[in-house]
């Protein structure tokens, strides 16, 4: 028996047993791929032209709308479209303009109550137009002016700081020049001589009195709205003044000076002495120390302690407002906290920033 396998030249063609296929069947099997291929391939490049020709017309339509005119005021709204409308209407003729542009008839107002008119105040220019005095008397104050050989230029100043006479007042006594700002006791006094010769002297009690006002006024102009009596004393001996305390007791008899006591409390003043007995002045019981002011600023100082004593006695007390001042401070923080416990416990407070 042979082992060797049998050769595929003794098969015939067209066996079963034969291994391969008909020629006609494998050429049929082929060509029908090759159709169904082919047809795959034109069915994605008819796609892909259509595709293109879709966005090219597309891009036409773009270019087509870009090249179009644009429609003005499409996108107005309210006011400006309503206008715009009527514009239109005008140019096309379908309303005449007269009936458009009409001016609608205004709706009635109500009449509205007349306001209460607060005081304004009076300017400056005004107060000081109203206080100018006349021209008559500026040239009355000039001609006394100019006989004592002071200077013309301050008639106006005079005039107004002496008010009605004020030449006459001059004539009676020179040394009220003083009042007039800038001149100086030298000034007045070659004023006085020129003026009344040998009736001046320097122990004249005119000249006392406006002397120690017008050092009253300076000491005012320096921050000091009264003096102690013993410096005022020695300024008006540096002056030249002979009698010193009967220049001030003239002044202060005429009023226009006051004169007040103030109770020695500050650090290092003398200790005060012991209670007096039944027989002992009780006004000795304490030191004080003389002040000589102008009455303009001592009832100003006046005025304005009581204002502050007001404030000092305007703190709350302890069962009523201080605890809603304690509610607010506790609600703050830092510094301010601090600062409304202050105004709480004191009814005057500076605060610096």
């Amino acid at each position: 028996m042979s082992t060797e396998p049998e050769t595929t030249e003794d098969a015939e063609p067209g066996t079963p047993g034969a291994e391969n296929p008909p020629a006609g069947a494998a050429e049929g099997e082929g060509g029908e791929a090759g159709a169904e291929a082919g047809a795959g391939q034109l069915s994605e490049a008819e796609a892909e032209l259509r595709a293109q020709q879709i966005e090219r017309e597309r891009i036409a339509q773009r270019k087509a709308e870009k090249r179009a005119p644009i429609e003005a005021g499409a996108k107005l709204s309210g006011t400006a479209a309503d206008l715009l409308a009527a514009v239109r209407a005008v140019e096309s003729g379908e309303k005449p303009a007269a009936t458009v542009f009409a001016e609608p008839e205004p709706a009635p107002r109500r009449s509205a109550p007349e306001p209460v008119r607060r005081p304004q105040p009076v300017a400056a220019e005004t107060v000081a137009a109203s206080a100018a005095p006349a021209p008559e008397a500026v040239q009355a104050v000039r001609r006394v002016l100019a006989e004592g050989g002071a200077p013309e230029a301050l008639a106006p100043q005079a005039a107004g700081a002496l008010g009605e006479g004020a030449d006459e007042l001059l004539r009676a006594d020179p040394w009220q020049l003083l009042r007039i700002a800038g001149v100086r006791p030298e000034q007045a006094d070659g004023f006085a001589r020129a003026l009344l010769g040998a009736e001046c002297g320097p122990d004249d009690e005119r000249r006392g009195r406006a002397v120690t006002v017008w050092l009253l006024e300076q000491a005012a102009l320096a921050g000091h709205t009264a003096l102690e009596l013993p410096a005022l004393l020695a300024a008006l001996a540096q002056r030249g003044v002979p009698d010193p305390d009967s220049a001030v007791q003239d002044t202060l008899a005429e009023g226009e000076a006051l004169v007040f006591q103030d109770a020695l409390e500050e650090p290092g003043a003398p200790a005060p002495v012991p209670a007096p007995t039944e027989d002992e002045d009780a006004d000795e019981e304490r030191p004080v120390r003389v002040l000589v002011g102008l009455e303009r600023y001592a009832l100003a100082e006046e005025s304005l302690a009581d204002g502050l004593a007001r404030l000092v006695n305007s703190v709350p007390k302890q069962d009523g407002p201080a605890e809603e001042w304690e509610r607010a401070a506790a609600a703050a923080q830092g510094s301010t906290a601090e600062l409304i416990r202050a105004v709480a416990g004191h009814g005057l407070v500076l605060h610096t920033g």
